[in-house]
């Protein structure tokens, strides 16, 4: 190895830490709030489970949808970079705003800036680790996969602690935590654009003091209608609904603007794009449904140990930290294997796309077998680990690959564009995430009585498993079809 090529090696690593670090705490800080949402909005404020579920789902798709318009903000006035920051401080003053919120209207005004300062934040920070290679590069999905294991020890910090916040110290402790975490992810991002050579993909056309006052204006009429879905769950139905065929309808509208391989390379994204909505839909369920299932129940303790619902999602992301460690070294050995070879990377990640929702199926039709249930007595904790830990697998087989996607397939002017809308999938899967739920809702009254609870979560399981079932089927055909599609495609360029 030449002294050039590992200076180049040496800064790769060097960059990729930082993007690791700082999506680690920005993660901490958003799942503090992702997985106590439920439980707190239920406990504290007693709100019924069909306004927990359509709250937290619009909540949750806000936060997807967002990067968007992040990601044009980004693109065209002030670029990734500052994306990064600006979204930062946001969500640092959202956290605060958060730990002292006196009634539901603070607390929507805090929901509404973190879904603002998610967007500006996430999609840039995954296109500018893209660009730090080149598009054949087989270190891609490796550095992707290794990017996602900062998202996870994010989480896994984010569902285990402040739990030992809340009960030493309360909800406020949490969220406050929350914003400890954020200021260390603006610090470690900061270090980075100072000391490393951070390339972007952005190129300006607009003098800085017009593209600031456009990019505030955006950010100030967003936040305002963000605040008003929140606080109007009807109009939040129709925005949602219409969003989906927005997103749909814009990657359409570039890829016709394209030509030859580009916009056969941005058709296959359309495909990929429809199977991650859907399927999220289920993944989100860990803060919904989920969520109150186990907390319902599952027995409470492992080895007489407490174990709330949100160390599940620890458990989670644990197996992903697990799993992905071996993803990331396979990726890279398939990788160099197939560099000289007529690989066809569109194939191969929508193949990984089937077997993420296979791994889905399997992890709710287990949770059904033990759901169903003639007894009074609570589930076993342990068939719903094992669960959780197919979950991690078909997380790791769309969402890092799916990043990866876009990078791969988009033309480098609206990479964060596309990566906005790869992101609006997983908006669309939290709304519809939040209509699913609804299959279970259970009342106050309703929960004294444990078989009952058990069987309306029972049939609600079941619908679930149905409807996974007919996605597997889904998926299947948009690995033909994108086969069929990505055929003789030049993939040099």
């Amino acid at each position: 190895m030449t002294q050039d090529q590992l200076s180049a090696r040496t800064s790769r690593g060097a960059k990729l830490s930082i993007f690791f670090g700082t999506e680690m705490w920005e993660r901490y800080g958003f799942y503090i709030v992702q997985s106590l949402l439920a439980l707190y909005l239920s406990s504290q404020l007693h709100l019924s489970d069909a306004y927990i579920y359509t709250l937290v789902g619009s909540f949750t798709a806000l936060t997807y949808i967002s990067p968007i318009i992040g990601g044009w903000i980004a693109d065209y006035f002030i670029g990734q970079k500052k994306a990064v920051l600006l979204g930062g401080i946001l969500l640092f003053g959202s956290y605060i705003l958060l730990a002292f919120a006196l009634s539901l209207s603070h607390l929507l005004l805090a929901f509404a800036s973190i879904a603002m300062g998610t967007g500006l934040l996430k999609p840039s920070i995954s296109s500018l680790l893209g660009r730090q290679y080149l598009l054949r590069d087989p270190r891609r999905d490796s550095a992707f996969t290794i990017f996602y294991l900062g998202i996870t020890s994010g989480i896994i910090l984010g569902t285990t602690l402040p739990s030992k916040l809340q009960e030493c110290f309360g909800w406020q402790a949490c969220f406050f935590s929350a914003a400890i975490g954020m200021l260390l992810a603006i610090f470690i991002f900061s270090m980075g654009v100072k000391f490393l050579d951070i390339q972007e993909y952005a190129v300006l056309k607009f003098s800085k003091k017009i593209s600031a006052l456009s990019a505030l204006l955006i950010i100030i009429i967003s936040y305002f209608v963000f605040y008003l879905l929140l606080s109007l769950p009807y109009l939040a139905h129709i925005f949602f609904i219409f969003i989906m065929f927005f997103g749909l309808g814009l990657v359409l509208k570039i890829a016709l603007k394209e030509q030859g391989d580009q916009r056969r390379k941005t058709l296959c994204l359309f495909i990929l794009f429809i199977i991650s909505g859907l399927f999220w839909a289920f993944y989100f369920q860990m803060f919904m449904l989920l969520t109150l299932f186990i907390t319902r129940t599952v027995e409470s303790q492992i080895f007489h140990i407490n174990f709330p619902a949100p160390y599940y999602v620890a458990v989670e992301s644990f197996g992903m930290l697990v799993f992905g460690l071996a993803l990331s070294k396979l990726w890279l050995k398939l990788g160099k294997n197939n560099q000289n070879k007529k690989s066809n990377p569109a194939f191969e990640i929508s193949v990984k796309f089937f077997f993420s929702i296979v791994f889905m199926f399997l992890s709710y039709f287990l949770i059904l077998i033990f759901a169903h249930s003639e007894s009074n007595l609570l589930i076993s904790p342990w068939p719903i680990l094992l669960a959780y830990l197919l979950i991690s697998m078909a997380e790791l087989l769309l969402s890092p690959i799916g990043l990866a996607a876009v990078t791969r397939l988009a033309r480098p002017k609206v990479v964060s564009t596309l990566m906005g809308v790869f992101f609006v999938s997983l908006g669309v899967g939290g709304f519809l995430s939040g209509q699913l739920a609804k299959l279970t809702v259970i009342s106050h009254t309703q929960t004294e009585n444990l078989m009952l609870v058990k069987n309306i979560y029972f049939h609600g399981f079941l619908h679930m498993v149905y409807l996974l079932l007919g996605l597997v089927c889904l998926a299947g055909l948009a690995c033909f079809l994108i086969k069929s599609l990505s055929k003789n495609i030049n993939w040099d360029f």
